[in-house]
């Protein structure tokens, strides 16, 4: 079994990354993102926007479309944006994933949030057409998967003071217990991976979730290799936050 930040309402979190010892991002993982995405749209009453990602190439950076308000529009560019772990557009206008969406939001300081959008960029780069396994039931991280946590952890070293939240998640075969400590073992494992390669340690969290938050619905073969993923998401901190996310670590 493989495993696996920010949760929306009704939907999967930001997804970077597939797990999968046999399943390499590829169309089925671009539409499973594409579903998610637009279903998270129906859930927070925005089922007027189309939610379509690139397939030739194949791509998780978001193109948006449909006849709704720009205040609409910007919220579901920032909630695509955080599904898919990569940017979102809006077609046909120079609106993009980050942007203030509500009255009474602190302004946003654009160069926080470019500093954010490009480093996650440079992850998603990192990752783009590979996958992370490890030995079935258990944390080890195959050596070929140790080659790309050297990629993630070489785009995250440019990323001075920002943080990088690290999620487990598995399928929902077996004990849910069960589940749950192995995709926090592997997150776990990962994390440390990172801050082996030079990643500070209070920036870095892990989770593990286990089968709670599905990117895929139904059974199968197919939407158990969606469900079994880690998500990299880099956030923007701090002092504050750095400080919570090392004693968190500790705890």
């Amino acid at each position: 079994m493989e495993v696996g930040g920010k949760i929306l309402t009704g939907a999967a979190a930001t997804v970077a990354l597939a797990l999968v010892g046999h399943y390499a991002t590829g169309d089925g993982y671009i539409a499973g993102l594409e579903n998610a995405a637009q279903t998270e749209m129906t859930a927070q009453g925005m089922e007027g926007v189309k939610v379509s990602l690139p397939r030739d190439p194949l791509s998780r950076k978001a193109v948006l479309d449909g006849d709704v308000s720009d205040d609409v529009k910007q919220k579901a560019l920032n909630a695509v944006s955080a599904i898919t772990g990569s940017s979102a557009v809006w077609a046909g206008s120079d609106l993009v994933a980050g942007s203030k969406t509500d009255v009474g939001d602190e302004d946003t300081d654009p160069a926080a949030t470019a500093a954010v959008t490009n480093c996650q960029s440079g992850v998603d780069k990192a990752i783009e057409g590979e996958k992370l396994s490890f030995r079935s039931g258990s944390a080890y991280i195959s050596p070929a998967s140790n080659k790309l946590l050297d990629k993630i952890a070489a785009a995250l070293k440019p990323c001075s003071g920002l943080a990088i939240a690290v999620g487990g998640h598995t399928d929902d075969n077996g004990n849910a217990q069960v589940n749950k400590i192995l995709s926090q073992e592997r997150a776990d494992r990962v994390r440390a991976g990172l801050v082996e390669r030079g990643i500070p340690e209070n920036l870095v969290t892990a989770t593990g979730f286990g089968a709670e938050k599905p990117l895929a619905t139904g059974g199968g073969p197919d939407a158990d290799a969606q469900n079994r993923r880690i998500e990299f998401k880099v956030q923007a901190t701090n002092k504050n936050e750095i400080n919570d996310a090392k004693s968190q670590q500790e705890g």
